[in-house]
């Protein structure tokens, strides 16, 4: 089996960070380049983050680690993590986790976005 490793690709959207996330949220014993990213646009005063999962394939204990770090630094600052399109299995790891009810899950970006809207 082929391991894809973690991509990531940011824009800006509306009044949040969209960061695009592909391969496997696995980050192991490396970087954990994720909470990173994140950390380098909350330096920047950027506190609202949506993240895109529909393309990763996997996610470890470290990964879902990896979101939790990413969660807390980003309500440090008062900031807000959502979720777009985690697939099936991505959902199943969330839920196990007991992350289903600590982040938002929108399957329309649009619709997300709106949300950071209003809060």
């Amino acid at each position: 089996m082929i391991r894809r490793p973690i991509k990531l690709s940011s824009r800006k959207a509306g009044t949040a960070c969209l960061i695009k996330v592909s391969g496997r949220l696995d980050p192991g014993d490396g970087p954990d380049q994720l909470s990173e990213m994140v950390q380098e646009f909350i330096e920047k005063d950027e506190t609202d983050f949506l993240l895109d999962l529909r393309s990763v394939t996997y996610v470890s204990s470290t990964g879902v680690g990896s979101l939790i770090k990413t969660y807390r630094a980003v309500l440090k600052k008062k900031g807000k993590v959502k979720l777009l399109s985690p697939s099936q299995s991505v959902r199943n790891i969330l839920s196990i986790s007991k992350l289903d009810g600590v982040f938002e899950i929108f399957n329309d970006e649009r619709t997300a976005l709106e949300s950071f809207q209003k809060a």
